[in-house]
């Protein structure tokens, strides 16, 4: 069973002080960036920025970006960056994936079509570094046109990747890193900057941001795997059922014998996973994947704390762990799940 850090069990219903607050002047100051677009594009920007998402990215970039909890118009306008880069992303996906819903709400492509939403999602990314263009260092530039190379490179490998089975693991974090960690980085290295922290603080809590980014891909990896839990708000088997290999599946395909494995390639490249779904469960068990992906995500996420605790800055440490205290509800749905829920409908 997955353990979270004692030390952040204190804290599970606390957040970094003024989150609140700054999420809601977040909320308005996106809307008020995106009546700098053109009137051509401005009602699908908001269809798709506004639709009030998590807001991790700019959560962790404010958390980073004061020992006081400051709201500064750099901050926000960081984290509006951030936002609109990690939205682009989104928009492209969901046509690649063929998504017609994304967290209750119509996805782009499936009303304005393909083309229109390929064009709307390149020019969020150009108005994110338009705006980064505007910081007095190039240094905003620099991380965010990294973390934006980065993304899609990932984006583009996972994609490229589908339907093959014999990738390695060293592989797939390195898709997940790129698609996920590397926004996240470049989220606490920006709010970090902007807050004065020291250049060894930097760099720890761009750490902190790639093993993050990776728990929470682990985190859906798992979910979608394993869970039939509806609080998550998603289908389930998705991954498999797309050709993507993820770590449950990576994890089966490396413990299995020769003959399983042969059986379990053929039923993943012809796409006949729930048929044989019986039967991949019984090697789910037989192999105990399920357990060897969570101990997979607690070592990781003890990792992510560790480098918090590596931090001179009492306060960034102190929010930084906070924020690590929302992941309680997260081990708590994976100590949940059992592996008789692959692929639940």
């Amino acid at each position: 069973m997955l353990q979270s850090d004692p030390c952040l069990a204190q804290s599970v219903v606390k957040t970094p002080p003024g989150s609140d607050v700054f999420l809601l002047r977040f909320e308005d100051h996106l809307a008020d960036l995106l009546l700098e677009l053109d009137v051509s594009i401005l009602e699908l920007a908001r269809h798709v920025v506004l639709s009030r998402g998590k807001r991790i990215r700019p959560l962790l970039c404010f958390f980073c970006g004061s020992d006081k909890a400051d709201i500064t118009p750099d901050l926000l306008n960081a984290s509006a960056i951030l936002e609109l880069v990690h939205v682009a992303t989104l928009v492209h996906d969901d046509i690649i994936d063929q998504s017609d819903v994304r967290r209750g709400v119509t996805t782009l492509h499936s009303f304005a079509g393909e083309h229109t939403s390929i064009l709307l999602g390149d020019a969020l990314f150009s108005f994110a570094l338009e705006l980064a263009s505007n910081f007095p260092t190039n240094r905003v530039c620099q991380i965010v046109s990294r973390a934006t190379r980065l993304t899609c490179s990932g984006e583009i490998s996972q994609t490229t990747s589908r339907g093959n089975f014999s990738l390695s693991r060293g592989h797939y974090y390195k898709c997940i890193q790129d698609k996920t960690g590397e926004l996240f980085k470049a989220s606490c290295q920006l709010g970090a900057l902007l807050g004065g922290h020291s250049e060894e603080d930097i760099g720890l809590v761009g750490d902190f941001g790639i093993e993050l980014g990776i728990c929470y891909q682990l985190y859906d990896d798992i979910m979608d795997a394993f869970s039939s839990i509806t609080s998550i708000h998603k289908s389930t088997g998705n991954d498999v059922e797309s050709g993507k290999l993820t770590l449950p599946f990576l994890f089966l395909l490396e413990n299995a014998s020769s003959s399983e494995q042969a059986y379990l390639l053929d039923v993943f490249q012809n796409n006949t996973v729930l048929p044989n779904r019986g039967k991949i469960i019984k090697l789910l068990k037989k192999y105990s994947i399920l357990k060897r992906c969570t101990n997979e995500f607690n070592a990781r996420f003890s990792k992510t704390n560790f480098l918090i605790e590596r931090i001179s800055a009492e306060t960034l440490a102190l929010n930084l762990s906070l924020f690590m205290s929302l992941f309680t509800s997260k081990i708590s749905d994976l100590n949940k799940l059992e592996t008789s829920n692959f692929l639940a409908k």
